[in-house]
């Protein structure tokens, strides 16, 4: 813009000094010359249509010149508006993305629940590839091969957390089933016993497979006890893994967002941006480690 408008403003200069030299040298040289011949009027009329067709011709440059530093702006402008558009998206989703690391812990969201927000986060993410700078296409390309380097990872010890908590489940409703046979032994019982019946077969029978539901009741709850330990501390060390994960890729953030900043002409100082960045960071870090000691305490302690 500013190169524009100093070509502008030298093209300007150059035209006008043409028309004061045309004025100042060819003018005054022109009437001393038509006053030793007793100029006339028509001659001076004629000079004065030659100044004045010079000066429509560089009105007329100047108008062009103009018209086409407006629609170059206007051109700039339209790339900035679309640029912050796809920005907004994009750092959003980055943010997002990173979020979504420290959520692989919750065992409730299934795998393809994540695969498919981080998918939809990527398509975002994938348009600053068309309108960013070098420098910003670099930051992001490097978060996003860190997100899918930590994903891939993230996701094979999880897969293990997947399959024991469904393991615990089956074993819940078998345990379930058991409780479930050994209560309808007991009503059994009551009834013939109130109904008097005491046929020594039958009541064998019905101990008998009693017997054999609690042993199945009891083998069930020392499995699951036995997975769940297993499971709570396993899945509270894949917490900490997915936090330190989350943390390490919340670092690459910076460097995207800056160039982004910059690319937009939202000046902040490095230096000043990074300080805020990093003492925020440190206090989250603090704070989850805080809480991950006192969770590891309580365990000891039990």
């Amino acid at each position: 813009m500013i190169e524009y408008i100093e070509g502008l403003a030298l093209f300007s200069l150059i035209v006008g000094g043409v028309v004061s030299l045309f004025i100042k040298s060819y003018f005054p040289k022109y009437l001393n010359e038509k006053a030793k011949n007793l100029a006339t009027k028509e001659d001076i009329k004629e000079i004065t249509q030659q100044v004045e067709s010079v000066k429509s011709i560089y009105a007329q440059i100047l108008e062009e010149k103009k018209s086409n530093f407006q629609l170059k702006f206007a051109a700039i402008e339209r790339e900035k508006n679309i640029k912050k558009e796809v920005y907004l998206d994009a750092v959003e989703a980055i943010t997002h993305n990173q979020n979504m690391i420290s959520h692989f812990c919750n065992l409730s969201l299934s795998n393809d629940e994540i695969t498919s927000c981080l998918s939809n986060n990527a398509g975002k993410i994938a348009k600053v590839q068309i309108v960013g700078s070098s420098k910003t296409v670099k930051a992001v390309n490097e978060f996003m091969a860190a997100v899918g380097a930590e994903t891939m990872s993230l996701l094979l010890n999880r897969s293990k957390l997947v399959v024991r908590i469904n393991e615990i489940k089956t074993f819940e409703n078998l345990q379930e089933q058991a409780g479930k046979e050994i209560d309808r032994n007991i009503e059994l019982m009551k009834a013939m016993h109130i109904e008097g019946n005491y046929d020594s077969l039958l009541w064998e029978k019905i101990r008998s497979n009693n017997e054999f539901e609690k042993e199945n009741f009891d083998k069930y709850r020392t499995k699951i006890s036995g997975l769940w330990a297993l499971q709570t501390h396993e899945h509270l060390q894949y917490t900490k893994e997915c936090m330190e994960k989350s943390f390490l890729i919340l670092r690459l953030i910076p460097a995207t967002v800056l160039a982004v900043r910059s690319e937009l002409d939202l000046e902040i100082s490095s230096d000043d941006y990074m300080e805020i960045f990093n003492d925020n960071l440190d206090k989250g870090e603090k704070i989850f480690s805080d809480f991950f000691n006192e969770i590891e305490e309580d365990n000891i302690s039990q």
